[in-house]
């Protein structure tokens, strides 16, 4: 049953939350520069901590080029974030999970920077709602979504948009949030809420907007991308996961519209359904740049509206030195991350690499796989890498290399499937994973056709964190043969039978657990409604700390393979067989692109 949302004029709220100015008189001319942080990803500091090097960028360097932009006397800054901030390192896991007791430390930092709004983002979501409702509580600036309504009241949850005044001149920044979250997150991080549709929603704030408040300018801050095709999305698809670009292009009104969530910086203009262009703005991710608008305006007397002119660029923070004031309020805090992120786990054994699970069995996934089934006590697990190029080296590993280990605060979740169930979740996986393989293949590994390398260092057709193997059972993988029969389930891993109609506890990380990727949804082709049916229970801990504390048990650990599955060797037509060494030769082929 689709809802309609009512979505509340709050003009008393939204006139609180302006700028001071309220003459009537407005200038002739105004110059605007409104600047752009999106999916930020905890990146305060200019220093990685995981990694242990300069970062690229970082809201301190950010905060040099606000004043600079500010010290400009011909023209007015509004400064915005487009989400997915609450999420992404040390820093930020450390004052949303550990230093619990303080104001959060983003609240002081996005305050201190003096933001003007921000949207909601997923990732801040996946944060749970005491640290959100915590840090919307803290912050100066109204926190946006239009399209994230309460289930009782169909109302926004959080607000729907903002004025921004500046020398009578009103902004109005319409705030949007994707809304695919609840194929990703479970329902107790957004309780009391569903997310709508992006396009309708903008059309009915849009609509208010204009005849509550009149706005001079109207800017759309959309977590979300730009392609709605992702992932198998259509662009008719009814809440569409990307939709910034669609909703730019339907709904007219917006002048510009700020994306985000894909990591993709932008900078281009589109036609709007009346005729009218409308620039689109994406910074891109961990705070390596701002994105920018700068916008002129000039009184027309015809027809008593500003004439504007647009245009907009990619402002790379990497120049800039971290600003001496912020370093100095907030280096204290960073200070104590940092005794944090050095304490001692544990005495590694081996030295384990990422880039092996990319191509079999291999300690790193294999680890988690491990943990996964203890502390569940499941019958098989499922698990991808979060990484392809993360190295935990053999000595002192400390709490800062369990970032390198498990990068999300995902739960930990168990479910019913029968067996056939997930012998058709790893096929599904499979497809995403590797190609199919004959006498002329190059590769193992699934690939793009234009060999173009994607964000992820590696021209992967598909996403290297939807590539999950299993555990607790053995299997092998027949390339040569045909896709949805590529996969036999041999045994359980202690070697009793393995039954297809038999219904096993199997255990997952809450983001597929909850229809992330698609593997049990397309692949195994359960519904959102018999996902709920089938969870036992989630942990109310992320992994990454119940790994942690699982280390901490032991005075040391070897990680290594459980080399519980392989590829079945394959008959090529000359009636060759392909053996192990042929599949290294097409592992090497793909290193050397790596």
């Amino acid at each position: 049953m689709n809802r309609v949302p009512l979505i509340p004029i709050i003009i008393l709220l939204l006139l609180s939350l302006s700028a001071c100015n309220t003459d009537d008189s407005r200038p002739l001319h105004l110059n605007v520069v409104i600047v752009e942080s999106t999916d930020v990803h905890g990146s305060f500091f200019p220093e990685d901590l995981v990694r242990q090097k300069k970062s690229k960028g970082s809201l301190a360097q950010g905060m040099s080029y606000l004043r600079e932009q500010r010290a400009i006397k011909n023209q007015e800054v509004i400064m915005l974030d487009n989400g997915d901030i609450l999420q992404g390192t040390p820093v930020v896991y450390y004052a949303s999970y550990i230093d619990t007791v303080k104001p959060h430390l983003l609240a002081k930092i996005m305050n201190f920077m003096d933001y003007d709004a921000a949207s909601v983002g997923n990732h801040d979501i996946e944060a749970g709602p005491k640290v959100y409702e915590q840090f919307r509580n803290e912050i100066d600036f109204p926190y946006l979504a239009a399209n994230a309504l309460d289930s009782s009241t169909n109302s926004s949850h959080f607000p729907a948009y903002a004025i921004i005044n500046r020398q009578g001149v009103k902004i109005a920044v319409i705030g949007l949030i994707t809304p695919s979250i609840p194929n990703w997150l479970p329902e107790k991080l957004w309780p009391g809420m569903y997310f709508d549709d992006m396009i309708m929603t903008a059309k009915k704030v849009v609509k208010i907007t204009m005849e509550s408040d009149h706005p001079d300018l109207i800017v759309g801050l959309f977590h979300a991308g730009v392609d709605a095709t992702y992932g198998g999305g259509r662009v008719e698809d009814e809440r569409n996961e990307n939709a910034s670009l669609l909703v730019a292009q339907l709904v007219p009104g917006f002048d510009i519209v700020f994306a985000g969530h894909d990591h993709k910086p932008l900078n281009q203009f589109v036609i709007n359904t009346a005729g009218d262009s409308v620039l689109i703005l994406n910074a891109g991710a961990h705070a390596h740049n701002f994105a920018v608008a700068n916008v002129e305006l000039s009184w027309n007397e015809k027809t008593e509206s500003y004439d504007k002119k647009i245009k907009g660029h990619e402002q790379s923070l990497a120049a800039y030195a971290p600003d001496s004031l912020f370093m100095k309020k907030f280096s204290p805090y960073f200070e104590g991350v940092k005794a944090y992120m050095n304490q001692l786990v544990i005495d590694f054994d081996t030295t384990i690499n990422a880039n092996d699970a990319l191509y079999g069995p291999a300690a790193f996934v294999d680890m988690i796989h491990q943990v996964q089934l203890e502390v569940s006590d499941a019958d098989i697990s499922f698990a991808a890498p979060f990484s392809t190029h993360a190295v935990l080296e053999k000595g002192p590993l400390y709490i800062r290399d369990m970032f390198k280990l498990y990068r999300y605060e995902n739960f930990l979740c168990t479910l019913k499937m029968s067996g056939k169930e997930v012998r058709e979740y790893l096929e599904f996986s499979t497809n995403l994973w590797f190609d199919s393989l004959t006498e002329n293949s190059t590769s193992i590994l699934l690939l793009k056709k234009d060999g173009k390398k994607g964000r992820y260092g590696l021209p992967l057709k598909n996403a290297y964190y939807n590539f999950d193997s299993g555990a607790g059972i053995k299997y092998i993988i027949d390339l040569s043969a045909t896709r949805g029969r590529r996969v036999k389930v041999l045994s359980m891993a202690d070697g009793s039978a393995f039954d297809e109609n038999k219904i096993y506890t199997v255990v997952m990380n809450s983001y597929r657990a909850n229809g992330g990727g698609n593997h049990l949804l397309d692949g195994v082709g359960l519904s959102k409604e018999e996902l709920k049916v089938r969870r036992i229970h989630c942990t109310n801990e992320d992994f990454r700390r119940i790994l942690t504390r699982w280390l901490q048990e032991k005075e040391h650990y070897k990680a290594q393979s459980m080399n519980n599955w392989s590829f079945a060797k394959i008959k090529m037509a000359q009636g060759k067989s392909l053996k192990q060494k042929d599949f290294e030769m097409l592992f090497k082929n793909i290193k050397r692109i790596n």
